[in-house]
């Protein structure tokens, strides 16, 4: 994929010296109570710039989307954002605690690329998208002209060397921003390279490697529309909107985790754990276990149920279901993953729950830490399910083939950071 530096928008070293009040997670993260947080912690954090009061439908409110535009210009008058004016690559660092419990240390570059079509080739996608989200962020993109937040990208490296050379080129950075997540513990440390030598052979390194969107698809597709918007504005074929603002993330980073979203389900009319159960074993064998057993693998047959009272067993997928399976869907290769094998079974052969229910997340309650599911369960759900680590090989081979797989089915942790550095449009 070809890469290129670009002139960012950066909160102003010498009035933000500190990030930590003015970086924000990404839009679709943030609920109301955790806006209001942000926003205390500063009339400058970032997600008074990437989410409204409130959200009616698709839309926040009007002045929403024009008071963005607004806040952005005043804070370039005022000197609180400045755009660089030589391209570089920002080189971010983020030092975290997983929810594995084990520290990390994750390491990608923010750049652009061209926006491509989906393709083995080019950009692999691995999730469904909805219109509600994209109808918001379009309009946002379209009144700001501004990109927030990076696309997170992967890409293959088997020997890490771009980040190899960007390590070995620190020493030519022109500045160093920094900022801790309070919320989550997260240390972000961010090099601006300017570097043209380093640049260039970065850019050789990545030319021929297709990109794997690991977090981001409404983003994508919002971007994808917002050129085709553009392009018909302008009659240009060479416009600031082919471009989009990325994260890249080697696959092979020993610091490049994908963790699992759990699952509960609340409020199921006529629900019986019993029928549930009984129906189960159709497809699978059942085993009893001791929460003192659970542990987390990338075992795609086997499922970890619980029921409100917080006990939980091992559903072993039985062969003949999984051959069955495999045979049913559009690619053999989505029954390795798990959350395929709770949507397709469990979710609607048994459950009978739609399509559109899933879409509306009707009954489905999402957990990105097993405490958060526990204490569903103590609060009301009525049964729900342990999901296991997703294999990053399978999800890049899935991408490549073009396939989609049920919402949530990956978690790249930690969320990337808004507000270290923007990306203005010109057209």
């Amino acid at each position: 994929m070809s890469i290129i530096p670009f002139c960012g928008t950066i909160f102003n070293p010498e009035k933000f010296p500190n990030l930590s009040e003015v970086i924000a997670p990404p839009y679709d993260v943030i609920s109301p109570e955790e806006r209001r947080f942000f926003l205390s912690r500063s009339r400058f954090n970032s997600a008074r710039l990437i989410v409204g009061d409130e959200k009616e439908g698709d839309y926040f409110e009007d002045e929403f989307y024009e008071g963005t535009r607004d806040l952005m210009k005043k804070w370039h008058e005022d000197g609180s954002l400045c755009k660089r004016e030589q391209p570089g690559l920002f080189f971010l660092h983020q030092f975290f605690t997983g929810p594995d419990g084990e520290q990390h240390i994750r390491k990608g570059f923010i750049a652009l690329m061209p926006l491509a079509p989906y393709g083995a080739d080019t950009v692999r996608a691995h999730e469904k998208t909805h219109a509600g989200a994209i109808k918001d962020r379009l309009r946002l993109t379209s009144v700001t002209k501004t990109h927030f937040s990076q696309i997170f990208f992967t890409y293959q490296d088997a020997e890490n060397t771009v980040i190899e050379l960007l390590d070995e080129s620190l020493s030519k950075a022109v500045l160093k921003l920094h900022g801790r997540d309070e919320a989550t513990g997260v240390e972000n440390i961010c090099y601006l390279i300017e570097d043209e030598d380093v640049i260039a052979e970065v850019q050789e390194m990545m030319e021929d490697k297709p990109v794997f969107i690991a977090d981001g698809h409404h983003r994508y597709e919002t971007h994808s529309q917002y050129q085709k918007q553009r392009l018909a504005e302008t009659t240009f074929s060479e416009i600031d909107a082919n471009y989009i603002m990325g994260y890249f993330s080697c696959a092979q980073d020993k610091g490049l985790k994908v963790y699992p979203t759990h699952r509960t389900f609340r409020g199921l009319p006529d629900f019986s754990y019993q029928m549930l159960q009984d129906k189960l074993f159709d497809y699978f064998e059942i085993l009893k276990m001791d929460i003192e057993d659970l542990e987390l693998a990338h075992d795609h047959r086997t499922l970890i149920m619980a029921n409100e009272e917080g006990e939980p067993m091992a559903l072993r997928l039985k062969d003949e279901a999984f051959n069955d399976l495999r045979h049913s869907l559009s690619d053999p290769i989505l029954a390795e993953v798990d959350t395929v094998t709770l949507e397709e079974i469990i979710i609607k052969r048994i459950l009978k729950l739609t399509d559109e229910d899933l879409q509306h997340h009707r009954y489905i309650e999402y957990h990105r830490d097993i405490e958060g599911f526990w204490e569903a369960l103590r609060t009301g759900s009525q049964v729900g399910w342990i999901m296991n680590y997703p294999d990053n090989n399978i999800l890049f081979e899935i991408g490549g083939r073009n396939l989609r797989l049920p919402q949530k089915s990956t978690y790249f942790f930690p969320k990337l950071p808004t507000g270290i550095v923007f990306r203005e449009l010109e057209d």
